[in-house]
């Protein structure tokens, strides 16, 4: 597999961990609880179908490649994590910690741009189950890992272009 686009200048294993970041962060929102629920997969399933034709130019090349395989990837983390959430989400935790050494090598923007679709996406998998109309049902389970706390926030500002 070879990166694309904007991808270009990581090894493709880089690459792949950008791809298997984004099927770990639903399962860490999903199962924050102790419970990854149909609701949870089929609403993340969903925003990785959109964006792979809907999204931001820059990630695209990530959630087309991710879009097909998106469930397989998803049930595989799943069975292959430890049954206990605390356990779990502390393994996905220190694996996705491996993002902060793979972001600084693409462009600001690009790197930013991926930081924030995270971040989207674990708020959108969170509000995903429960409350009325998706308004309260973030559970404190979920909160904890929202802002996903073990990357390191990546900000742009496109007034302060980088050379």
């Amino acid at each position: 597999m070879t990166a694309l686009g904007s991808f270009k200048t990581l090894k493709p294993t880089e690459y792949q961990e950008l791809i298997h970041a984004i099927p770990k962060v639903c399962i860490l929102i999903a199962g924050a609880d102790g419970e990854i629920d149909l609701k949870e997969k089929a609403w993340a399933e969903k925003i990785v179908a959109i964006r792979s034709f809907a999204y931001t130019h820059e990630l695209k090349p990530i959630y087309l490649e991710l879009k097909e395989q998106f469930i397989t990837l998803l049930n595989q983390f799943i069975d292959q994590y430890p049954k206990d959430h605390i356990a779990r989400n502390k393994q996905i935790s220190k694996e996705l910690t491996v993002l902060n050494t793979i972001l600084p090598k693409l462009k600001l923007y690009v790197a930013s741009q991926y930081y924030d679709s995270l971040i989207d996406l674990a708020d959108e998998v969170a509000k995903a189950s429960g409350g009325f109309l998706r308004i309260g049902a973030v559970n404190n389970d979920e909160n904890v890992w929202l802002g996903l706390p073990m990357l390191d926030p990546i900000f742009y500002d496109e007034l302060f272009e980088e050379e």
